[in-house]
């Protein structure tokens, strides 16, 4: 939607602008190019898709900005704005839009803790608090381990000089480059499911069933393995029934798979407390020749907790890892130490605890998205803008 005509600059000033943007970086460019340097960042939120669409796209960023006076600003280049301009990003003028002018950083005081235990005493010395940078990372609970990886890296004293919205760029571009450069193994066409029990892995297999059907166009399969252990069938069965799935409980009964007829295992709940059921377990995908085997965690849990799920995975032969619950996770950059260093290919990332909430395999965007909260992001514009 173009502005209205004015008269003068005053008119022009305090008008809002909508922009839906896929990167923080594309924001600023947006905002300076078509609003001027002295635009103004009021807000901004992530939004995602809608329907099947949350399972294959990424989330963007909204962002709410308003004009200021500006010599080199005139209502002619205003009304030059189109309503959509480059490639997925829309500017309208919305009748009313919350707005607030304070100091975002004012807002984060809560300790860096997955058990309540301050953890920020760990920087070394209160000069590194005075880097602008590192200051606001801690604040908005960035985990501390993290923080220290960063201070190693060997171009941190570049970093860490640079403006706000440049040294977050820097950052999101170390976390990438050291998550592609880990080692990914690809997946075979029999899959196996495994975790302690409630970490969600029964709905995390509806999910990939769905994404096989909706999605990929295949015709899984899937078996019910019980190891000697319980393993009900009663959700998975009218879940399979529904999106036309078949459901196996013997091992003989089962069908060849192939790229377009992938067969799943669910196994029931293995104790950490017991090592033995884990390599129980493995003998058992030994047997069936199952050599992908996704370790699924709830990453809302105690960070010690997740690490344990991970050895434990261990005495399994895990090769991929399979993240639920993350739209319930308070602080997910304690999950950036764990997927550059676990050696499992992560492989997708769940929200909700519904068969029917997202699921997406573009796990290092959602890691992206998540790390820099949106208050961070907005003040790391206005830093950039000299604001």
């Amino acid at each position: 939607m173009k502005p209205t005509h004015a008269t003068s600059q005053k008119d022009i000033s305090g008008k809002r602008y909508r922009l839906v943007v896929r990167s923080a970086e594309e924001a600023v460019r947006v905002i300076r190019e078509k609003l001027g340097d002295q635009a103004k960042v009021l807000s901004v939120r992530q939004v995602g898709g809608e329907g099947l669409k949350r399972f294959i796209s990424s989330p963007k960023l909204e962002v709410i900005a308003e004009m200021q006076p500006s010599e080199s600003s005139s209502h002619n280049e205003l009304e030059e704005l189109p309503d959509n301009i480059d490639n997925n990003i829309a500017i309208t003028q919305p009748n009313s839009l919350p707005g607030t002018n304070e100091d975002i950083s004012n807002n984060y005081s809560q300790p860096n803790s997955l058990t309540g235990k301050e953890e920020n005493a760990g920087i070394e010395t209160a000069d590194d608090f005075n880097n602008e940078t590192l200051s606001l990372l801690s604040k908005t609970g960035f985990d501390h381990g993290l923080i220290k990886e960063i201070q190693s890296w060997s171009n941190w004293e570049k970093i860490k000089d640079k403006p706000l919205a440049d040294a977050l760029k820097e950052i999101t571009i170390g976390l990438s480059d050291r998550y592609g450069s880990t080692e990914k193994s690809p997946t075979s066409h029999r899959i196996a499911l495994v975790g302690s029990p409630g970490v969600g892995k029964t709905t995390t297999l509806c999910k990939f069933l769905a994404h096989e059907v909706f999605m990929n166009k295949s015709s899984p399969s899937v078996l019910k393995v019980e190891n000697g252990v319980p393993n009900p069938d009663d959700a998975l069965r009218i879940f399979c029934e529904v999106v036309g799935v078949t459901l196996y409980r013997e091992k003989a009964r089962i069908p060849d798979s192939k790229e377009d007829s992938p067969l799943y295992l669910d196994l029931p709940g293995l104790s950490l407390k017991s090592p033995e059921d884990w390599s129980h377990a493995s003998a058992t995908l030994d047997e069936l020749d199952v050599s992908t085997r996704v370790l699924v965690i709830n990453g809302a849990y105690d960070r010690e907790i997740l690490f344990k799920n991970i050895q434990a995975a261990k005495h399994l032969g895990a090769t991929h890892l399979a993240i639920t619950h993350f739209d319930e996770i308070a602080n997910s950059t304690k999950l950036w130490p764990l997927l550059l260093r676990c050696d499992l290919t992560p492989l997708c990332i769940c929200n909700g605890q519904n068969v029917t909430g997202d699921f997406t395999t573009s796990v290092l965007n959602q890691m992206i998205s998540r790390t820099f909260p949106e208050e961070l992001y907005a003040k790391g514009f206005s830093s950039y803008q000299r604001l």
